[in-house]
């Protein structure tokens, strides 16, 4: 008998110090592009920024996540009296995936609109990274009316209409939060699972060219593509009773093909029609610049610094006209 309690008590020694040596090779290799910690539990969501968190991704970005969870400075709430605020929701490229603070189209739009407008402008970046629209509307509706935003603008990318189940409950919130979001070891092995689930939906519709292209032509018809249009409803309808301007900004997905986006864009089109959205298309801004280095890198398909640039540029006028304040006299000569 306490032959075997010894082998038990050794083989959970043993087990603890292997978990523990992989997760410290996988944080000293840095397999993971930043840290999981980056993220904490949220009981609807699934998952959400972790208000406080300061750290470096493996090529040297600097993420901070401000002190109500969100990637942009800091502000102040309730709003100072004046001040025009816009908030933008989005996933990981709203949120700059792969390019410092600074360099995201909210930033610039910032800088670009503080000079020609006559009254204090912040532009709140809301973007969490793997977001779905209908956690964009969650958020909204429960967090970001808070803020007390003037603006909000939407920016759609292809796969927001696609959306993960979530574990729900206050034990496996707890749970994410001190140990999934804690641990380099579960974090990668959930990447892992998803790249490997990915891989093998793309091979068998015969490539990821193919299969992506396959997605989108098909995209009205989507298992998610309902639930997504639902939630722009939800986002539109909360803004309009709020006394908001709102805007549904595309994000184009092959700048080669535009004929890829226009299911998606008619669909999106209708719901702005429907909702008072001002709809946008940024793939016309981008097409000049087709053929010019506009990701991350290779292997990191997100807008670099230079896209967002020009993003930032496309949506610019929409957003001005919207805060409706009036120009500086400098800017309106």
């Amino acid at each position: 008998m306490k032959r075997r309690a010894a082998g038990l008590a050794l083989a959970i020694v043993s087990i603890g110090v292997c978990v523990l040596l992989a997760e410290w090779v996988l944080g000293a290799a840095q397999i993971l592009e930043i840290s999981p910690q980056v993220h904490r539990g949220h009981p609807r969501r699934g998952y959400q920024p972790r208000a406080g968190f300061d750290g470096i991704t493996k090529f040297g970005i600097r993420v901070h996540i401000n002190s109500i969870g969100l990637r942009s400075p800091e502000i102040a709430v309730p709003k100072p009296p004046g001040t025009k605020r816009v908030l933008v929701l989005g996933d990981s490229v709203a949120f700059g995936w792969g390019v410092a603070e600074e360099e995201t189209f909210s930033r610039r739009l910032e800088r670009a609109l503080r000079p020609q407008l006559a009254c204090p402008v912040e532009v709140v970046d809301a973007g969490v990274t793997g977001y779905a629209t209908v956690d964009e509307a969650d958020y909204f509706t429960h967090e970001g009316l808070a803020v007390e935003p003037d603006v909000v603008l939407v920016y759609y990318v292809e796969n927001d209409n696609v959306s993960f189940s979530h574990v729900e409950g206050a034990v496996a919130n707890f749970l994410k939060d001190w140990v999934v979001f804690r641990s380099n070891l579960i974090s990668a092995g959930l990447y892992a699972w998803r790249l490997n689930h990915w891989r093998w939906q793309a091979s068998a519709a015969g490539g990821d060219r193919a299969a992506y292209e396959a997605e989108q032509r098909a995209w009205d018809s989507r298992p998610g593509t309902a639930a997504s249009l639902a939630a722009l409803h939800e986002i539109g309808s909360a803004a309009k009773r709020r006394g908001m301007r709102a805007i549904l900004a595309s994000n184009p997905n092959r700048l080669s093909d535009r004929s890829i986006d226009e299911v998606r864009n008619r669909r999106l089109r209708e719901v702005a029609a429907s909702d008072d959205f001002v709809f946008v298309d940024v793939g016309p801004a981008l097409v000049p610049y087709e053929g010019r280095n506009l990701a991350v890198s290779e292997t990191d398909r997100h807008p670099g610094g230079f896209a967002h640039g020009v993003i930032a540029e496309a949506l610019l006028p929409w957003v001005r006209d919207a805060l409706a304040c009036p120009l500086r006299p400098s800017a309106a000569r």
